[in-house]
């Protein structure tokens, strides 16, 4: 059962990555992407891996966003660089 939920995960996250045009939804659906993997992870008894994969995937996810969101406050300013770089 979990093997099936899991591969529902990643079906549906793989799904959504495609079909989404926002970054932000891009970026939901990485983390349901995520949730099969871990799932798959356990699944198959590697729960060291499991336990490092839960804990880092979703700070990954959070310094994505930040990312995200600070290139898109550069990109509304239209920032001009302040040196050119030879």
């Amino acid at each position: 059962m979990i093997l099936l939920i899991s591969a529902l995960c990643c079906i549906v996250g793989s799904l959504g990555v495609i079909v989404h045009t926002d970054i932000i939804n891009k970026i939901i659906m990485l983390a349901l992407i995520e949730i099969g993997i871990i799932g798959f992870i356990t699944y198959y008894y590697y729960l060291d891996v499991a336990i490092v994969a839960a804990i880092t995937e979703p700070i990954v996810t959070i310094v994505i966003l930040i990312g995200y969101m600070k290139y898109k406050k550069l990109k509304e300013e239209k920032v001009e660089p302040k040196a050119i770089i030879p």
